[in-house]
Protein backbone atom coordinates (compact mmCIF):
# COMPACT_ATOMS: atom_id res chain seq x y z
CA UNK A 1 0.00 0.00 0.00
CA UNK A 2 1.54 3.34 -0.95
CA UNK A 3 0.12 6.60 0.51
CA UNK A 4 -1.27 9.61 -2.31
CA UNK A 5 2.43 11.44 -2.00
CA UNK A 6 4.03 8.31 -3.33
CA UNK A 7 1.64 7.61 -6.10
CA UNK A 8 1.63 11.26 -6.67
CA UNK A 9 5.64 11.20 -6.81
CA UNK A 10 5.23 8.08 -8.99
CA UNK A 11 3.31 10.26 -11.51
CA UNK A 12 5.29 12.50 -11.84
CA UNK A 13 8.58 11.02 -12.08
CA UNK A 14 7.39 8.69 -14.72
CA UNK A 15 6.35 11.80 -16.79
CA UNK A 16 9.93 13.83 -15.84
CA UNK A 17 11.91 10.59 -16.97
CA UNK A 18 10.13 10.58 -20.06
CA UNK A 19 10.26 14.23 -20.38
CA UNK A 20 13.85 14.13 -19.72
CA UNK A 21 15.23 11.27 -22.46
CA UNK A 22 12.73 13.52 -24.90
CA UNK A 23 15.10 16.71 -23.45
CA UNK A 24 18.02 14.74 -23.80
CA UNK A 25 17.67 13.43 -27.32
CA UNK A 26 16.57 17.05 -28.46
CA UNK A 27 19.93 17.89 -27.04
CA UNK A 28 21.56 15.41 -29.17
CA UNK A 29 19.82 16.19 -32.35
CA UNK A 30 21.05 20.17 -31.89
CA UNK A 31 24.52 18.84 -31.67
CA UNK A 32 24.27 16.07 -34.98
CA UNK A 33 22.52 19.30 -36.67
CA UNK A 34 25.49 21.20 -36.17
CA UNK A 35 27.84 18.35 -37.29
CA UNK A 36 25.52 17.10 -40.30
CA UNK A 37 25.15 14.06 -38.26
CA UNK A 38 21.30 12.65 -39.09
CA UNK A 39 20.57 12.45 -35.69
CA UNK A 40 17.98 9.37 -36.65
CA UNK A 41 20.23 7.59 -38.13
CA UNK A 42 22.39 8.13 -34.52
CA UNK A 43 18.66 7.12 -32.48
CA UNK A 44 18.20 4.13 -34.76
CA UNK A 45 21.65 2.78 -34.09
CA UNK A 46 22.14 3.46 -30.44
CA UNK A 47 17.96 1.91 -29.90
CA UNK A 48 19.69 -1.35 -29.85
CA UNK A 49 21.14 -1.02 -26.81
CA UNK A 50 19.60 -2.56 -24.67
CA UNK A 51 19.40 0.22 -22.07
CA UNK A 52 18.35 2.57 -24.44
CA UNK A 53 15.52 0.97 -26.46
CA UNK A 54 13.54 2.65 -29.06
CA UNK A 55 11.35 4.69 -26.84
CA UNK A 56 14.34 6.49 -25.43
CA UNK A 57 15.27 7.62 -28.80
CA UNK A 58 12.19 9.78 -29.81
CA UNK A 59 13.29 13.29 -31.20
CA UNK A 60 12.62 16.29 -33.17
CA UNK A 61 10.03 18.16 -31.21
CA UNK A 62 8.99 19.54 -28.05
CA UNK A 63 6.95 17.44 -25.88
CA UNK A 64 3.19 18.51 -25.99
CA UNK A 65 0.27 17.34 -24.68
CA UNK A 66 -0.59 18.25 -20.84
CA UNK A 67 0.47 15.88 -19.11
CA UNK A 68 4.18 16.30 -19.59
CA UNK A 69 4.26 19.83 -19.36
CA UNK A 70 2.02 20.30 -16.70
CA UNK A 71 4.36 17.04 -14.33
CA UNK A 72 7.40 18.45 -15.05
CA UNK A 73 5.69 21.74 -13.82
CA UNK A 74 4.69 20.10 -10.71
CA UNK A 75 7.41 17.84 -10.16
CA UNK A 76 9.92 21.33 -10.42
CA UNK A 77 7.32 23.01 -7.54
CA UNK A 78 7.26 19.53 -5.50
CA UNK A 79 11.42 19.66 -5.18
CA UNK A 80 11.44 23.09 -4.60
CA UNK A 81 9.32 22.89 -1.79
CA UNK A 82 11.44 20.40 -0.48
CA UNK A 83 14.49 22.04 -1.52
CA UNK A 84 16.42 20.03 -3.34
CA UNK A 85 18.55 20.67 -6.35
CA UNK A 86 16.36 21.40 -9.32
CA UNK A 87 18.99 21.64 -12.31
CA UNK A 88 17.66 19.06 -14.08
CA UNK A 89 14.33 19.52 -14.27
CA UNK A 90 14.99 22.72 -15.48
CA UNK A 91 16.82 21.98 -18.13
CA UNK A 92 14.40 19.35 -19.11
CA UNK A 93 12.05 22.80 -19.04
CA UNK A 94 14.71 24.42 -20.87
CA UNK A 95 15.19 22.51 -23.83
CA UNK A 96 11.61 21.90 -24.28
CA UNK A 97 10.78 25.27 -24.70
CA UNK A 98 13.91 26.01 -27.20
CA UNK A 99 12.69 23.05 -29.15
CA UNK A 100 8.85 24.38 -29.46
CA UNK A 101 10.05 27.62 -30.50
CA UNK A 102 12.17 26.73 -32.90
CA UNK A 103 10.62 23.05 -34.11
CA UNK A 104 7.64 23.12 -32.86
CA UNK A 105 5.29 20.15 -30.28
CA UNK A 106 4.43 17.01 -30.71
CA UNK A 107 0.70 17.00 -29.57
CA UNK A 108 -0.29 13.26 -31.78
CA UNK A 109 0.77 11.34 -28.31
CA UNK A 110 2.60 9.19 -30.47
CA UNK A 111 5.71 7.89 -30.87
CA UNK A 112 7.42 9.78 -33.81
CA UNK A 113 10.82 9.65 -35.70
Amino acid sequence: FMGWEGAELIKYASNFLLASRISAWNQIKLIADKVKANSHNIASILSQELKIGEYGTQHGKAYGLSCLPKDVEAFNSFAKKLNVPRDMIQATHGINEYMKNKFGVNNSGYVWN
